[in-house]
């Protein structure tokens, strides 16, 4: 009997999200508090771009071991050293950052936080709850996702607007130190699979469509990291008032919450094709870079709920698809497939900063659209791919 869940497993999802949070915060605030922060420093619009970028190239390079080590050493410990070294790289960034480089610098540690932490939670959810919640479970854990992003946004005319943009990492510093001396072990369950890949017992893969959805994931990142990371600058240019657009960021990021918890509950309802549903919410998500790209006003408010609702909130589905298809595997697997959402994280806004300096927003978000639908195919054909290499056995478990 699986008696994974309760309040134990309720208490690890808190714990995950919080994490999980802790751990992306400096980026989704760097994006948040980009003009202030341009203004302060004295660097320009296209470096906001190199700044993610160098966070999550950090953290690509860092997620393709993670998954392993999560493996071999259990989630919780190696949550609890991301989640408390993401806090020394906000703190730092609150006292030290002076200049564009010395801002690059502490937002690559931070990075190598993130991709140390993402396979190592994803492990240590799929062990904390039961196995017909782990749709539910994946979705809660990616909710953390919008939730940075809304609590940066939030963050803009309550903090940084009025007492300093550098009280806002302080702030969220304190809040990752107190997350990472509350994260509890790891399940049993997950201790006596780690003890048994110490023995040697170790699942391969089939590297094929991983990789495959590693693209494809990468593409579907790159488009969403850019619009986190400029939808407030798109917004301020499209004149409305910094608070303003730093709200209307808090929003989109609140229908991504939403959309992620809820497409993470119907996929424990459903028999596969959780791929397709995927490979959908990015071509919707196409449409709100549409919106954007007729720089029309009024629509910058509705582009941003589908942005981000669409075009951002099928992650914790995709880290769903490939967890249930690589049973056994599950850390390296989804850390495979997270350093690609990374790699695209990294070149998504450089590549969008670069237009959008040379050629405005318009044939940035044009350039978004596109982008979108190659993941959307690239997305499908992973899928293609890992119904070729499933046995009959396993045929339950397609994505």
């Amino acid at each position: 009997m699986d008696k994974r869940g309760g309040e134990g497993g309720l208490l690890r999802l808190v714990v995950s999200i919080s994490s999980t949070t802790s751990t992306v915060f400096p980026v989704f605030i760097t994006g948040a508090v980009a003009v202030q922060l341009r203004q302060s420093l004295h660097f320009s619009i296209a470096l906001v771009g190199v700044a993610v970028a160098i966070f999550f190239g950090t953290a690509a390079a860092t997620s393709l071991f993670a998954g392993s080590l999560a493996e071999n050493q259990g989630g919780a410990k190696v949550m609890r050293i991301a989640t408390f070294a993401s806090a020394i790289a906000m703190g730092l960034i609150a006292f030290l950052a002076h200049s564009f480089f010395e801002l690059a610098i502490l937002l690559a540690f931070a990075g190598v936080a993130n991709g140390t932490n993402q396979p190592a939670n994803n492990l240590f959810v799929i062990n904390a709850v039961k196995t017909n919640r782990r749709g539910f479970a994946l979705g809660v854990k990616q909710a953390a996702i919008p939730v940075a992003t809304l609590l940066a946004g939030v963050a803009v005319p309550s903090v940084a607007l009025t007492i300093g943009w550098r009280y806002v990492y302080l702030f969220a510093a304190i809040i990752a130190l107190i997350v990472s001396m509350v994260i509890p072990g790891d399940p049993d369950s997950l201790k006596v699979k780690v003890q048994r890949r110490r023995d040697g017992e170790k699942v391969e893969i089939a590297l094929a469509p991983v990789v495959t959805l590693a693209i494809a994931m990468a593409l579907g990142a790159g488009t969403s990291n850019a619009l986190g990371a400029y939808m407030v600058e798109n917004a301020v240019h499209q004149h409305y008032a910094p608070g303003t657009a730093g709200l209307i960021g808090a929003l989109g990021s609140l229908v991504s919450l939403v959309v992620r918890l809820s497409v993470g509950y119907r996929a424990d309802k459903r028999d596969g094709k959780h791929l397709i549903v995927v490979a959908s919410m990015i071509g919707m998500g196409a449409i709100g870079y549409l919106f954007f790209a007729t720089s029309i006003k009024w629509l910058v408010v509705p582009a941003a709920i589908i942005g981000y609702g669409f075009g951002w909130g099928w992650n914790g589905l995709f880290n769903f698809a490939v967890v249930v298809n690589h049973k056994g595997a599950e850390g390296r697997a989804t850390g495979i497939t997270q350093s690609g959402a990374f790699i695209g994280s990294v070149a998504g806004p450089i590549v969008f900063g670069y237009f959008v300096v040379h050629f405005g927003f318009r044939p940035s978000w044009i350039l978004l659209m596109a982008v979108a639908a190659l993941s959307t195919g690239l997305m499908l054909f992973g899928r293609y791919l890992i119904i070729a290499h499933r046995n009959e056995a396993d045929s339950s478990y397609l994505g």
